[in-house]
């Protein structure tokens, strides 16, 4: 399976040792940018991008939903920063439009 990973350089080296292939992004805006070309290209089936970034990068993940397409996978991963709990949050979200009342978690 091809793997990208999109983030700060300490978050990409991480996952480059295990052979992910990284790109360097410092901000959301240029994670957002690097998601849309490795989404254009289509080479890669995992994208790991890291969870402060969720917020930023969620329009572009939402398009592989509406397109209906399965591919790429986009993990959100805590990085050193510790911004938890927008992952949390982002499936709250889903599930509560899912069942059609607001979940309390």
């Amino acid at each position: 399976m091809s793997v990208a990973v999109v983030g700060p350089p300490s978050f990409v080296t991480c996952f480059e040792l295990i052979g992910a292939v990284g790109f360097d992004a410092e901000t959301g805006e240029a994670a957002v940018e690097t998601l849309k070309r490795l989404m254009d290209e289509e080479r890669f089936k995992l994208i790991i991008i890291p969870e402060r970034f969720a917020k930023e990068t969620l329009p572009v993940r939402e398009l592989v939903m509406k397109r209906g397409e399965i591919s790429p996978i986009f993990a959100l991963i805590p990085d050193l920063t510790l911004e938890t709990g927008m992952r949390m949050e982002e499936l709250q979200a889903v599930v509560s439009l899912a069942i059609g009342t607001k979940l309390e978690l």
